[in-house]
């Protein structure tokens, strides 16, 4: 797909970019990236917008590449057997495409983290009347543009909605990422996010961040709450434990997933015993569905009146 709307540059100037033989420069007279030989290049087909002089960034200008290692066949088929095929994010979806379409008939959506679709996206992939823009911080045939979540290259107010999925764990500054979804956002915009709250860390360096229902809630207090809770429980918490503590006795990886894809077996049937509470002190992973407002900001003590845990 390609972009219909005008990149700017990642830089604080946020001023359009011109495309160029092999490239785009910014329009800013004095850029440094309004130099041909500072140009963001066009590398297999990918837009690569990142400024290592301009930006405080893990990534790398000119690269398309993965930063860790990812496996190269589909375990999706055996991720769904021994986590289920949860409906809360597809429930989601449903509504986060619900509301898209009260503000616009062809909304656009920005897709943070669209190197690999998330699990329960489909519905917004395959939908023909919205248009999905991916990026991520490398490429993939659902990569419309590599680039730093932290210094999104569009014009403010963008976007009817923007879904990020199991990405802001990933960042050093959650905040500045949220702050600059609600500059991209148009009023009234939909943000639908999920993040890990009891998962140990997957991604080695690149792993920075968890959330609890409520730490997660107020990461978005500018933005008017839909729903937010908890996604996955305790057993699937216990499953992941297991796995991580086999591999931190045997070094073995391998072996770690192994028997932790076999604890999580057995823990599915307790997904049904699990408390609705326990969603709020011991979930996998937390989520949140929000509006942008004009002048919305949740309160710390609003904040707080909003736990529905057990530890009461």
């Amino acid at each position: 797909m390609k972009m219909t709307l005008p990149f700017t540059c990642p830089c604080e100037s946020k001023s359009r970019l011109k495309s160029i033989d092999g490239g785009y420069i910014c329009t800013k007279e004095g850029c440094e990236h309004a130099l041909e030989d500072n140009r963001f290049p066009i590398v297999n087909g990918i837009p690569v917008l990142v400024s290592e002089t301009k930006c405080d960034t893990v990534c790398e200008a000119g690269s398309t590449q993965t930063y860790i290692s990812r496996p190269l066949r589909d375990y999706s088929f055996i991720r769904k057997l021994v986590v289920g095929e949860g409906t809360t994010t597809k429930d989601n979806c449903k509504v986060f495409i619900e509301e898209l379409f009260r503000i616009n008939e062809y909304p656009k959506v920005l897709v943070i983290g669209s190197g690999e679709k998330g699990s329960g996206t489909e519905m917004l992939w395959n939908n023909n009347s919205i248009e999905v823009h991916g990026i991520d911080v490398y490429g993939t045939d659902s990569t419309h543009a590599i680039c730093d979540a932290h210094y999104l290259p569009f014009e403010g107010e963008s976007y009817d909605g923007v879904w990020i999925q199991a990405v802001l764990e990933h960042v050093v500054q959650p905040t500045m990422v949220v702050d600059e979804i609600f500059r991209v956002l148009k009023l009234s915009g939909i943000v639908y996010a999920e993040t890990p709250f009891m998962q140990q860390v997957h991604e080695g360096a690149y792993d920075f961040t968890r959330f609890t229902v409520l730490g997660h809630r107020y990461l978005f207090n500018r933005f008017e709450a839909i729903r937010f809770g908890g996604n996955k429980g305790p057993e699937l918490v216990f499953a992941w434990s297991i796995r991580y503590l086999v591999w931190s006795i045997t070094r073995s990886r391998a072996l770690g997933r192994i028997v932790g894809l076999a604890i999580g077996l057995l823990m599915r049937p307790l997904e049904y015993l699990v408390s609705n509470e326990s969603m709020h002190d011991a979930s996998s992973g937390v989520f949140f569905l929000g509006r942008k407002l004009a002048n919305h900001t949740l309160t710390h003590k609003e904040l707080i009146k909003l736990y529905r845990g057990q530890m009461k």
